[in-house]
C-alpha cells in the first residue's frame, strides 16, 4: 500500500512539473499597422514575455527565434509603450542578445498588465527576468555587470542600481 502511495505521488508530481511551463504558441497571421493590432496582442505579449522567461534557451531554438522577432517588431512598434533603453542595459545583456529581448518584452508587460505604473517598476520586471534567464545559467556567456545587478537585488539594493543606472 506504502510502494502504492509512493508511485502516485510521484507521477502526481511529475505530471504536474511537466504542465506548469508556460505554453505558447504564435498568433496566425500576425498584422502590425494601427494601433488596434498593437493592442491586440497584447495579452500575446505577455504570455510570449512568460515563455521566453520559463523555456531554458537551448530548448525549443526555432520557436524562441519567431517568438523573439514576434516581441521586437510588436515592441518596436506599439505607440503606447516606449522601452527604456540606455548604454546600462548594453553592458547587461552584453553578448547574450537574449536577455535584451526578454528585457524589452518583461518591461511591457508590466505596462500591459499595470496600466498607471512607473518606469521604474517596469525596468524591475525587466531586469528580474533577465536575472531568472540568466541565473539557470543555460547558454548564457557570464557578464560582469549583470553579477552586479544580481548582487544588488540580493541585498535589496536594485532600486538603488535602477536610479544610478537608469536615471
Amino acid at each position: 500500500m506504502k510502494k502504492t502511495i509512493i508511485t502516485f505521488v510521484i507521477a502526481l508530481f511529475t505530471g504536474f512539473c511537466a504542465t506548469s511551463q508556460t505554453k505558447f504558441d504564435l498568433p496566425q497571421d500576425i498584422k502590425l499597422k494601427t494601433e488596434s493590432d498593437y493592442v491586440k496582442y497584447e495579452n500575446d505579449i505577455v504570455s510570449a514575455t512568460k515563455w521566453l522567461e520559463e523555456t531554458d534557451l537551448d530548448k525549443e531554438t526555432d520557436k524562441r527565434k519567431q517568438i523573439d522577432a514576434f516581441v521586437i517588431n510588436w515592441v518596436s512598434g506599439t505607440p503606447t509603450i516606449t522601452v527604456e533603453m540606455n548604454s546600462s542595459i548594453m553592458k547587461l545583456y552584453g553578448k547574450n542578445n537574449e536577455l535584451l529581448v526578454l528585457y524589452m518584452g518583461s518591461y511591457s508587460s508590466y505596462f500591459i498588465e499595470n496600466k498607471n505604473a512607473d518606469k521604474t517598476s517596469a525596468i524591475k520586471a525587466g531586469l528580474v527576468s533577465m536575472i531568472n534567464v540568466y541565473k539557470k545559467g543555460i547558454s548564457i556567456k557570464k557578464n560582469k555587470e549583470m553579477e552586479k545587478v544580481i548582487e544588488a537585488l540580493d541585498q535589496n539594493k536594485l532600486d538603488e542600481y535602477i536610479t544610478k543606472n537608469f536615471g
